[in-house]
This record gives structure tokens, sequence and C-alpha cells, in this order.
């Protein structure tokens, strides 16, 4: 059964606040009434609520000086606002300051109902979407491992099938309608389309289209800077409205004429570049979407985008290795005509002989790896240093692939570490050469996109600096407001000296005025530390410290105290920086778990082979029935369309790469335990101030 929606209303009339929790009680709600702005403070405080319903004029603190400081403070608490005197001006406001609807009254018993189910529906969607974005920041860490997940679901065997057969077709129209349709029978929906960006990339265009025999549609163009595509191309996260009159965003869109349900969904095609956008609409059952089917969209478009990526690659590949077979019937000696060619050229070139001994490097090439000598005559997988196991494994497959005959293979992007000059990235790509006099040859083609990579990263620094510098403004702006409570306190204070009791009394609300200001200013602070340069790896220390920063806002929110233990030789064991999802994941399970308040216990532990994670929670903890479940896909005990139950399988999967184990002891009303064991990596990082 659904919990019973615990609703707070604030009203200075005590006629008003009998009859609207009258209303609400009869209802099955649980309502608590406050007079006054300050009075609502005391309860958020004290208690956890779902949702408000405020009065505009209120004595002490009216409705709109209460509604920004619930907005700043509880971030996450649907509210409605209430009043005898509705402007446009005052409605407008309070939307802005981030209410859900603007009620006028008198209130008729019908209308306030339907407008609380309407906010309460609003913040499970809002909820919904919050949980599909951290199980989808899981699924980007493991790509399209997530196939791997549930192999035996008949969506994964639809989608590992349609990436299969993606491959032998060459047409692009023909491509995108098979993909349209792949979604469409994944997800129930009776219209779609796809908009792919054209060689410019300038304009989207509808590549195929699903519409209604009735309908009467062009294949247009779009403008990426128009509509919802364009918000979902400029977030690069996809996009599900399960009710449009619910998103104040995109209310026009339910305008269009085309469309029978007030549910949509929007997936962007992302790979390495921004190709398009899959569209869908009008579920057949006339249902809205969900979020599992928001994923089986999700990851088809990431499927969709590799299919695209690898065509693109295969196109370059054909016309590199065109241009190279002319020239090379015209070459007399090749090294010679080789090296004098290849000299200038902006990327890295290597000759390998049939048992990948290096035959010829170019100066691009050597320079890639910070080497000054070519290595002729040693193995390239021996020479190619700084370079990851998962790359090198990678690559080792391309050479077989095209030692077994294949003309071109790409190998996609390499990252090279060095301990000087850091990271840099390239593309890979291997052409097969056939040589009469030195017989079959390999060339090896890197292209460096180093200073791509770093552009695309400042670019997104600079947008993080531009959304910090508004929302910083507007903290300032909310800041003004509590001051001018404390300056007032005090100053009372001052006048009513001569009673301690008075000054005790005035002292302590001032005293609660900063304590606000004070989370306010930490709150935009951790918001405003922008992510450096992405790492391939981070200490085990610093990942657990992020993940209990960005949520240590929620965790006060609820009553949660979070309390983090780890011996030394964490601050020095590196592991990619995927662990830092799973820590977000269970940190947040924790506290979700704990609704009333409660206490997270991280300890980090050295063993002699491993090191270990653990998460203790005072939660009500998992019933026994479910303890052998919770990590298999698509399972879980939330309200359907609240969760995809993928997190933890996500969390396990992640664990297992590095040849370690997640597991859970737990007993009804005893709370839970997770435990992470991982292996110690080949060698710890020492800090320079330890070296």
């Amino acid at each position: 059964m659904p919990k019973t929606a615990r609703i707070l209303v604030v009203d200075d009339e005590p006629a008003i606040l009998e009859i609207i929790k009258k209303i609400l009680d009869d209802r099955g709600f649980f309502v608590d009434v406050a007079q006054n702005g300050l009075e609502a403070l005391h309860f958020l405080e004290r208690g956890n609520y779902d949702l408000m319903l405020s009065d505009v004029k209120m004595p002490e603190m009216d409705g709109m000086e209460l509604l920004q400081k619930v907005s700043l403070l509880y971030p996450d608490l649907t509210t409605l606002i209430l009043s005898a005197f509705a402007t446009i001006k005052d409605a407008v406001a309070a939307i802005k300051l981030g209410a859900f609807d603007y009620i006028a009254k008198p209130v008729y018993p019908e209308d306030l109902v339907l407008s609380i189910e309407r906010a309460l529906k609003f913040k499970d969607l809002r909820q919904a979407t919050q949980e599909l974005e951290w199980t989808l920041k899981g699924a980007e860490a493991l790509g399209l491992q997530v196939l791997d997940l549930a192999p035996e679901t008949e969506e994964f065997q639809t989608l590992e099938q349609l990436r299969r057969e993606a491959g032998s077709i060459q047409d692009l129209s023909e491509l995108a309608t098979a993909f349209l349709q792949a979604a469409e029978k994944l997800t129930l929906a009776s219209r779609g389309s796809v908009f792919l960006f054209d060689r410019q990339g300038l304009h989207l265009i509808c590549t195929a289209m699903r519409v209604k025999e009735c309908d009467q549609v062009d294949f247009p163009t779009a403008r990426p800077g128009e509509g919802v595509m364009s918000y979902v191309l400029q977030s690069g996260r996809p996009l599900l409205v399960a009710d449009v009159t619910l998103e104040p965003r995109f209310f026009n869109f339910q305008k269009s004429r085309h469309y029978h349900t007030k549910s949509f969904m929007v997936a962007p095609i992302i790979g390495e570049r921004v190709w398009g956008v899959i569209n869908l609409a009008d579920r057949g059952d006339m249902r809205a979407f969900t979020p599992r089917e928001l994923f089986l969209l999700w990851l088809l478009a990431k499927i969709f985008a590799e299919n695209l990526q690898n065509r693109e690659l295969q196109e370059k590949s054909r016309t590199r290795y065109d241009a190279l077979e002319d020239t090379r019937t015209e070459l007399i000696d090749i090294k010679e005509t080789f090296n004098r060619l290849t000299t200038s050229v902006p990327m890295g070139l290597a000759v390998l002989d049939h048992n990948l001994k290096i035959c010829y490097t170019n100066p691009t090439f050597m320079k890639l790896f910070n080497q000054e000598k070519s290595g002729v005559g040693s193995e390239i997988l021996t020479y190619l240093k700084g370079i990851s196991p998962s790359d090198n494994s990678r690559i080792q497959n391309c050479f077989e692939r095209i030692i077994q005959g294949e003309r071109a293979v790409d190998c996609g992007q390499i990252t090279i570490t060095d301990p000087e000059q850091g990271n840099s990235f390239s593309l890979l790509h291997l052409v097969r050469l056939n040589s009469s006099r030195a017989g079959p040859q390999l060339l090896l083609i890197l292209e460096d996109i180093t200073e791509i990579s770093q552009m695309q990263q400042r670019l997104s620094l600079y947008e993080h600096f531009a959304v910090m510098g508004k929302l910083s403004a507007c903290v300032v702006h909310e800041l003004n407001n509590p001051l001018d409570g404390v300056k007032r306190y005090i100053s009372l204070a001052q006048m009513k000296k001569d009673s301690p009791d008075d000054v005790n009394r005035y002292l302590t609300e001032a005293q609660k005025g900063l304590s606000k200001m004070s989370s306010a200013i930490k709150s935009i602070l951790n918001v405003g530390n922008p992510p450096g340069i992405l790492k391939p790896q981070d200490s085990l220390l610093s990942q657990l410290q992020e993940a209990v920063k960005i949520l240590l806002f929620q965790a006060r929110d609820q009553r949660v105290e979070i309390l983090l233990s780890t011996p030394p030789i964490f601050k020095d064991m590196y592991y990619g920086t995927d662990l830092y999802t799973v820590f977000v994941n269970l940190i947040k399970n924790a506290i979700q778990a704990m609704p009333e308040g409660g206490q997270l216990e991280i300890i980090g532990l050295e063993k002699d082979d491993r090191l270990e994670v653990h998460f203790k929670d005072t939660g009500p903890g998992i019933d026994r029935k479910n303890l052998g479940n919770i990590f298999k896909p698509f399972f879980t005990t939330k309200n359907q369309g609240q969760g995809l139950g993928l997190g933890l399988t996500i969390c396990e999967k992640i664990i297992s790469r590095y040849q370690g184990e997640l597991s859970v002891e737990s007993s009804q009303g005893g709370g839970a335990h997770f435990i992470i064991k991982l292996s110690l990596p080949d060698r710890p990082h020492i800090n320079a101030h330890n070296a």
C-alpha cells in the first residue's frame, strides 16, 4: 500500500485551518497545521512532509517569504500557494519561487483535493526522474556491457539482435527505420521519429517517422536550438514526461494536434559526438511511459550511436585505405617513399610486419608516446607504454582481426598516460598493406584528439561557471531575508538587555537565522566546486568523500547523520572513478530508507589481501524474502514507475570489474549492512608528500 502523504497547512485563520484539515483528514492524509511562516519552519525542522499548502497574507512571515526559505532549505518539498487575493502577478511570482500551483480562495473541497493529488503526482514523477538519473549514471559507467546484466530478458535479447543485424544495413533511412521499429516494440509506442544531424551539423533531418494513417505529416527539418529536442540535446540526457500537463516547461507541447496522450519520451543519440534524437509518443494502451521504457530507449539510442560511429569510421577507413592503395601501386621503394611522405604528417604512423614488430615510425608517432628512439625491431605491444590494460586488450583484439584478413579496423579511442605530461587521447586505426617486396604489413594510424577533448572539457567548465554565476546571484538575494531577521533580533536583544530571558530568546532566533544562512552558503559552495579534468582513476578515500559531500544536504534535510572512517591506506589506493557511482547509490539508498532520520556508518577496513567498505544504516532493514532478489535486474520494492530495479545490479557489475564482491546482511527492523570487498590494486599511488 502506498504511504499516507504528510501535508503541512499554513494559514493565520483558525477557521480555514480547521476546514482544510477536516477535508484532508477525511481523504486519509496526515495533516499538521501552522498559523504563520515561522511556526511552519519549526514543523519542517522536526518532520518530513510531502507537500506544504500555505496562505499568502500572514503575520510574522508571509507566504512568499516562507516559499523563498522553503525553496532554499527544502528544495524537494512540493508547495501550493493559497490566497483570497489572487492576482496574475502573485501567481507568476509563486511559480517562479518553485510553487507547483496557485489556488484562489474560497476553496472548494473537490478542487482542493484535485490540486493536492496533482501536486503529489508531480512529486512522485520528479522523484522517479531523479532515481532514473542515478541509474543512468551507473549504466554509463558500464556502457553497452549493461546488456550482460540480464541476457535472458526478452527486451535485452531484442536489443542484442538489433546490435548484431544493424551493421548489415547500408541505407541510413532503412537503418533509422529499423531502430525506430525496435524502439516502438520495446516501449509500445504508436508514434515516433528519428532526427539526425546533416553533415554540416546545422539542421536535424527527420530520417524516419511513424504516424497514424489519418495524419498528413511531411518529413521536416528542425534547428537544434528549438523545442523539446533542443532541451534534450543541450542536457545530453533522455527525457520522460509522464504527464505533460504537470510539466510547465513543455505545456505547449500538448497543443500539437498529432498527439493523443499526455506522455512522451525523447532520447539523444550520443556517442563520441551527438548524432540526433529519437522521439516516441502515444503509448498503444494510452498509459504513461515508464522509467523502464525510457531506460530501454536510452540503451537503444546508445546502440544506434555505436552503429553510426562504426559506419563513419568504416567510411573514413575505406577512404584512407583507397588513398593508400592508390599510392602503393606507384611506390618504387616503400621505405624511402613512406619516410618522405610521412615526416610532416600530423598523424602518428607506424609500419608493422606480420609478427607485429615495428618496421618504421614517423616523428609524430614518436612524439605521441614521448619516445626519442623509433623502436624499430620492437614488438608494438611492448612499445606502447602508458596504455591501460583495457585499451591493451582491445588493441590486441583489433590486431587479431586484421591478421585474419580484414582490410581495415577501427580500434576507437585510447588513453596514453604520461607521468610528466598527463593524459593524451588518440583514435587508433589499422590498415592492412600488401607489399610485393616486404610481404604482408600493417599500417598503424594514431590521430591525436587531445586538444579537442580538452576544449570540450573547458567548454563544459565555462558553462558550469555561467550557471553558478546566476545561481550565486539568486542565493545572495535570498540571504537578505534571514540577514534582515538576524539584525532585527539583535536590535531587540539590545533594547531588552535588562531582561535576560528576552535577550536569550532573541539571540536564539538570531542564531537560527545565522545557521540557515550558513547552510545556504555551504550548499552553494558544494554546488560551486566544478568537476576537474576527468581522471581515469582516483583514490578510494577521495571517491568516498565526494560521494558523501554530494548527498550531505539531502542527509541533513532528513536528519540522517553520516559517519565516515577509513584507514590511512585508503588515501593511496587508486581505482577507477566508476566506484564513485557505486558509493553514491549505496548512500542514497540508505538515506531513502530512513525518512524519519537515523545514522549511516561508512567504515573502511584493511584486510590481508583486500580492502573493504561497509555501509551500515539504522533503517527498517530488508525483508528476508527480498534479500535473495535485490541484486537481480529489474527487481524493486518501490511503487510502479518509481524505480527500475537496476541500481544495485549495476553496482554489483562495476565492483566485479575490480575482482570484487558486493553483498548485503540485513534483518527486518535491524537496518541494512552492505559490504564491498575489493582486491588490492597492482600498486598504490604514493602522494608527493609521502614520497
